[in-house]
C-alpha cells in the first residue's frame, strides 16, 4: 500500500475533517436531552455518550502522541487501548455536555497547533510497537476515525427527514 504523502492539500483535507467533527456532533445532538444522548436502541449499539467517550479517548491519546512527536526527536510512544482508556477515565459516565465541552477545547488546541506547522514538522515521527508513525499519519488516522463515528452518531440521532 503506497504511503500517503503530507502535501499541503492532503494536510488541509485532514485538518478540515478534524475541524468538522465538533460541528457535526453539535448539529446532530442539538436540542437532545441527556436521557436521549445516554440511550441506545439495544445492547449492541452505542449511545451518543459512549460514541463521544470513544472519540474523546482517541483524540486525547492520539493528540498526545502528536505532541510528543513534535516535542521530541523520534520518541517511543506507548500503545494504549482507546476503549480501555475511555472506560478507565469514565468518559461514558460523564454528562454529554461536559464531555463535549472538554472535547471541543482539546480540539481547538490541537487545531491551533496543526494549522501552524511547517511541512517538515508534519514529517516528524515516533516509534510505536517497533514501527515508525508520523504526525501526518496520526492526524489522518484520527480524522478518518472521527468521520466514521460522526456518521454513526448521525445515523443514531438524526431522523431521516432531518437530513
Amino acid at each position: 500500500m503506497p504511503r500517503i504523502q503530507a502535501t499541503p492539500n492532503e494536510i488541509e483535507k485532514y485538518v478540515n475533517l478534524l475541524a468538522q467533527t465538533p460541528e457535526r456532533i453539535a448539529a446532530c445532538t442539538r436540542d437532545l436531552d441527556d436521557a436521549r444522548l445516554a440511550a441506545s436502541s439495544d445492547m449492541k449499539m452505542w449511545s451518543a455518550v459512549q460514541v463521544l467517550g470513544q472519540l474523546h479517548a482517541c483524540a486525547e491519546l492520539w493528540g498526545n502522541t502528536i505532541y510528543a512527536m513534535l516535542a521530541d526527536d523520534t520518541p517511543t510512544l506507548p500503545l494504549i487501548d482507546e476503549r480501555r482508556y475511555a472506560k478507565a477515565e469514565g468518559y461514558a459516565d460523564l454528562p454529554f455536555s461536559a464531555s463535549f465541552s472538554t472535547f471541543c477545547l482539546q480540539r481547538a488546541e490541537l487545531l491551533a497547533v496543526l494549522r501552524h506547522l511547517t511541512i517538515d514538522r508534519w514529517e516528524r515521527s515516533g516509534i510505536q510497537e517497533g514501527r515508525s508513525i508520523g504526525v501526518f499519519r496520526q492526524v489522518r488516522r484520527m480524522a478518518l476515525h472521527e468521520v466514521e463515528h460522526c456518521d454513526q452518531l448521525e445515523a443514531l440521532l438524526v431522523p431521516p427527514n432531518r437530513m
